[in-house]
């Protein structure tokens, strides 16, 4: 005879607060990882003039910006374990990457 599987837990399920993910260590690897993309946006620019290498430098651009000035906005509202100057650093950080993310975006040309 096999075994049973255990009965149905009838109580709601656990979920860990997303506070504690946002964590200064994730934050950090988050926009560098957003500047990392960016960076590699510029290189391929500055490689290569091809049209498709374009569409992949704005891809690179919008996507790396995204993602970096997401992590600051998430890490400024809605972490608790942050000062206040923490939090508008990490904010106003957010505004200059998408300001300077648009003028290279602008500055890679047309795809």
């Amino acid at each position: 005879m096999g075994s049973q599987p255990p009965p149905p837990y009838g109580g709601t399920p656990y979920y860990p607060p997303i506070e504690g993910m946002l964590t200064r260590r994730n934050v950090f690897a988050l926009n560098v990882l957003g500047l990392l993309g960016i960076y590699l946006a510029i290189l391929l620019r500055l490689v290569s003039g091809d049209v498709t290498l374009r569409g992949l430098a704005h891809f690179l651009t919008i996507s790396g910006a995204m993602l970096a000035a997401l992590a600051s906005l998430a890490g400024g509202l809605g972490s608790k374990r942050t000062t206040d100057m923490q939090n508008l650093g990490l904010l106003i950080w957010a505004g200059v990457l998408l300001n300077v993310a648009w003028l290279i975006f602008v500055w890679i040309g047309p795809a």
